[in-house]
């Protein structure tokens, strides 16, 4: 699978990926107001935002219609609570709270509508609170995270945020965090990207993420040193054999990574290992579709993130490494 091939084909892949995600959603009774079911509150928001994200893409009223039976706007202040308590605090922050950043500016720019954006302030709020409290102990540790406390995950979608809501400080914030914490020197040593290159039983590809989260939020100020950390002819082959339901999705969270990268460095080539995995995962249903919950409650939905994510950025052309 070319890069070329997958942006004709990705909105047919958008659909084979939408099934599990239709089933899903609101399978089980949660504490949630608004996020029901897909075993934890985190699968549930991000069930919602793939509905949103489909819709976006392919213009299927079936995915916007399912989007909105969950978010409801007169649902949003018992969601508010429902996020404020402690245990949501603890188990959610920053991953859960992320994805809520990704479903709210998404909505917003499927539906042109900002019921939700209360959801998001509070999300926003919290991730940089979060990040205000790290010392550079705790700091090394999350940003080493290969699993929902990752710090580069985290501040990805802040700045993503800051971004879509146009807020400086938060742009400033975003910046300085990822300058002192994602560059430290012990940082860097202990994530090479070769770690992310081979089989593994978490899902989050940290070394990977540091390099996409740089990009994300230093913009031409990290160009030179991501580059610099990636081999000429680095290639990530798809894990084919998970040992855990975690492993099973990094995939997907690999094909993230590396299609932010690309679009931070110019990367071009990066992009067809992007289109790799991700043709690899779709084939592989028994993964995210035909086995067991555990997998189909979580694994497509990544899917649609990155795909959703593949469009409309300017292609990279620059392949000269710096």
């Amino acid at each position: 699978m070319t890069w070329r091939r997958f942006e004709q084909e990705r909105e047919e892949l958008l659909h084979a990926l939408a099934p599990p995600i239709l089933s899903a959603v609101g399978n089980e009774d949660t504490p949630s107001p608004m996020f029901h079911g897909c075993f934890d509150w985190h699968s549930a928001v991000h069930g919602v935002y793939s509905l949103y994200a489909l819709y976006r893409r392919t213009g299927s009223d079936l995915y916007l219609e399912a989007a909105q039976q969950h978010a409801r706007a007169e649902l949003v202040a018992a969601e508010l609570d429902y996020m404020r308590s402690a245990e949501i605090e603890r188990q959610e922050n920053p991953y859960g709270f992320a994805w809520v950043l990704a479903l709210v500016r998404t909505q917003e720019k499927a539906t042109g509508r900002h019921e939700l954006r209360p959801l998001g302030d509070l999300a926003s709020e919290r991730i940089r609170d979060l990040v205000e409290t790290l010392d550079a102990e705790r700091a090394v540790e999350l940003a080493t995270s290969d699993t929902h406390h990752n710090l580069s995950w985290a501040l990805i979608h802040l700045v993503l945020w800051a971004r879509h809501t146009r807020d400086e400080t938060l742009l400033a914030f975003t910046h300085d965090a990822a300058h002192d914490f994602l560059k430290h020197p012990q940082v860097d040593d202990a994530l090479p990207v070769s770690s992310d290159a081979q089989d593994v039983v978490e899902f989050m590809a940290p070394a990977l993420m540091r390099l996409a989260a740089l990009g994300d939020v230093l913009g031409d100020e990290s160009r030179a040193y991501v580059r610099q950390r990636l081999p000429p002819r680095f290639v990530v082959q798809p894990v084919t054999h998970p040992t855990t339901v975690h492993a099973a999705g990094v995939n997907f969270f690999r094909a993230f990574a590396l299609m932010h990268i690309s679009n931070a460095t110019g990367l071009a080539r990066l992009r067809d290992t992007v289109a790799g995995l991700v043709a690899y995962q779709v084939g592989r249903s028994d993964l995210w579709r035909q086995g067991d919950y555990d997998h189909r409650h979580w694994i497509a939905q990544i899917g649609v993130r990155v795909i959703d994510d593949s469009y409309g950025d300017a292609p990279p052309v620059d392949e000269t490494v710096a």
